[in-house]
């Protein structure tokens, strides 16, 4: 093998634990809130998925106490 192809390997692997990692991580409880806003929830929510901490969400609460509701 050629150390390209060995990297290339390494890197793939490498990747792929990494994101598995990603999948199967709880939610930080101090990203779940509370948010002041629900623009400001609704933000975190959706960095939240793109991030891959959660496939959907609600914010949940009221004014002042915004709560991130991961589905």
């Amino acid at each position: 093998m050629t150390i390209a192809r060995i990297a290339t390997i390494a890197a793939i692997t490498f990747a792929g634990f990494a994101g598995a990692g990603l999948a199967s991580a709880a939610p930080d409880p101090a990203r779940l809130g509370p948010y002041e806003a629900l623009s400001t929830c609704e933000r975190q929510g959706n960095i939240g998925i793109e991030n891959g901490e959660w496939g959907d969400y609600e914010c949940t609460g009221g004014a002042g106490a915004w709560y991130i509701s991961p589905r």
